[in-house]
């Protein structure tokens, strides 16, 4: 009788329940296993989302001149390797590579010869030198990203900008310049524009060679500043580096001498001193003084470069550049005057700047006596930036108000604080005039029919790591002011050490040197910045004789 199985049966029912037990771990297996790749792919997906993101913000921003122009960015990079067993000819290899990636033929022959399957030929070469070594079909030469994507920052101007835009390190980081200063900024991915104008860069880097080619100087440096808005609009110091390049990356060559030297300023200090004076009603345009005879102080004698006879008012003290009457000038005005009215227009604090390099001028604090209250007042006793001088000067020629300079193009924090008075800021304008006005030899070498321009010389010994003054090595320069009616534009030239020249008779002073100099800067700012002339005859004295003068009653 065969065997009957019920539903019921206890048997059949333990084995029943064992095969649905079994089904519901597989299934509940199969249903986690899917589960968990799935939760897998999407976590993924979320990071490589997050990834990117991060990418995006962390990206380092351009940078910009006030036209739109690229100073800055950051590409791609490739690094250059080779595996020297499978080369063939390195002779001829190493020779063409030399002249693709600027290195030594010696240098790469020997690594294409060492027993190795790789080696490294140089890292982050540029898009060019990329795109050169693959024009040479050598396979076994590979250019390839050392990381999962390498970067790196380029400065398609090169030495045009250095000094300004400066450059970062291998990480990226900024470590001079904007890319130092606006670090942070930049790092967030924001781009900046600047106020400086890369043409007018490019014009005042060749127009300062020049001149230190000319003279055989040692270094010098320009600066220009919009008076109405504070900005830079360009900035050159050379030496200078290239960004690109760090082996051009010497200490004497990355100093911003406008933003970071220290210098006695020499006679461009005479009509702060005059304006000074008149400001504070201690003189007024009349007062004169005796300048005659040299000043003696125990060792120290005062002397003009030129001897005058009689009293000069100080419209001619600044005209003759006469020593004597700007240190009688600056000991009527007295050392507490002094030294407050230079913490006024800014020669006590460093220059609040988006380039973190500038320092902070010298200002003579252990011994200030009736001496050096005089020598100051013809620049010799206290030194300050170049960037210090012009700002004082913007200021001065801003109808008085402290003038802030900046390099980003429409920086909206202006200041506004009025230091001197309106009737003072007209008179030291003037004065500035007068200069080219009036003078025989500084007036026709910076005239330019049509465009009103005012300035001053400026003649000091440079000062050696003793402290000692070098006889016959000068700090020349020249700050000059267009147009003098409706002041705009102010530039400062500086050259340092220029050698004698017969051209020049010898002379290396501010008006042989550096007047000239900002002449043709000007000259190159009205060409590319289409500056129109204005409709005003220009006399100057130089021109005409003293019949002239006396029988049309010409007065300067």
């Amino acid at each position: 009788m065969s065997k009957k199985y019920y539903i019921f049966d206890s048997d059949a029912l333990i084995n029943f329940h064992k095969r649905i037990f079994f089904s519901v771990i597989i299934f509940l297996f199969v249903f986690l296993v899917a589960f968990y790749r799935i939760a897998d792919v999407m976590l993924l997906e979320k990071s490589i989302n997050i990834s990117n993101d991060t990418k995006q913000i962390t990206e380092r921003g351009n940078i910009y001149d006030r036209n739109g122009n690229l100073l800055s960015t950051t590409i791609n990079s490739y690094s250059l390797s080779v595996n020297p067993k499978s080369l063939k000819n390195k002779n001829l290899i190493s020779e063409k590579l030399s002249l693709i990636i600027s290195r030594p033929n010696e240098e790469i022959f020997n690594l294409l010869n060492e027993k190795k399957t790789f080696v490294w030929l140089k890292r982050n070469i540029s898009p060019k030198e990329h795109q050169a070594i693959i024009d040479l079909g050598e396979v076994s030469l590979k250019t390839e990203h050392t990381k999962e994507e390498e970067i790196k920052r380029i400065y398609p101007h090169g030495n045009i900008s250095s000094h300004v835009v400066g450059y970062v390190d291998i990480d990226g980081n900024g470590l001079a310049g904007i890319e130092r200063g606006l670090n942070e900024t930049l790092s967030k991915g924001k781009d900046v524009y600047l106020s400086i104008d890369i043409r007018l860069q490019s014009a005042f880097r060749e127009e300062l060679k020049k001149t230190i080619d000319k003279f055989s100087a040692d270094s010098g440096s320009i600066v220009a500043i919009d008076i109405t808005t504070g900005e830079i609009i360009a900035l050159s110091s050379f030496p200078d580096f290239d960004p690109n390049n760090r082996k051009t990356f010497t200490e004497n060559n990355k100093l911003n001498r406008i933003i970071g030297g220290n210098y006695e300023m020499g006679s461009t200090f005479k009509p702060i001193t005059v304006a000074m004076g008149i400001d504070m009603n201690i003189i007024n345009s009349e007062t004169s003084f005796d300048v005659s005879k040299p000043i003696k102080r125990g060792k120290i004698t005062i002397n003009d470069f030129n001897p005058h006879n009689g009293f000069f008012t100080s419209k001619e003290i600044v005209v003759n550049s006469s020593n004597i009457g700007a240190a009688k000038i600056a000991n009527k005005i007295g050392k507490k005057n002094q030294i407050n009215f230079f913490k006024k227009i800014g020669f006590y604090e460093k220059i609040e700047l988006e380039i973190i390099e500038s320092v902070k001028p010298y200002t003579n604090p252990n011994h200030w006596g009736e001496i050096e209250t005089m020598t100051i007042g013809y620049g010799h006793g206290f030194m300050v930036t170049p960037l210090h001088l012009i700002s004082a000067y913007a200021s001065l020629i801003n109808d008085g108000k402290r003038l802030n300079p900046t390099f980003l193009k429409d920086n909206i924090e202006i200041n506004k604080t009025q230091i001197i008075k309106h009737e003072t800021s007209d008179y030291f304008i003037k004065l500035l005039r007068a200069v080219v006005l009036e003078t025989e030899y500084t007036g026709p070498r910076v005239k330019i029919e049509g465009y009103e321009i005012g300035g001053k010389t400026g003649t000091a010994e440079l000062i050696n790591e003793s402290g000692l003054y070098q006889k016959d090595m000068n700090l020349t320069s020249f700050i000059g002011v267009f147009p003098t009616s409706k002041p705009k534009y102010i530039v400062l030239a500086m050259v340092e050490n220029p050698k004698k020249i017969k051209e020049e008779n010898n002379n290396i002073t501010g008006a042989s040197v550096a007047a000239p100099l900002v002449k043709s800067i000007i000259s190159r700012m009205i060409e590319i910045l289409s500056i129109p002339r204005s409709n005003s005859i220009e006399i100057l004295k130089a021109d005409i004789s003293p019949e002239y003068i006396k029988n049309h009653n010409v007065t300067f």
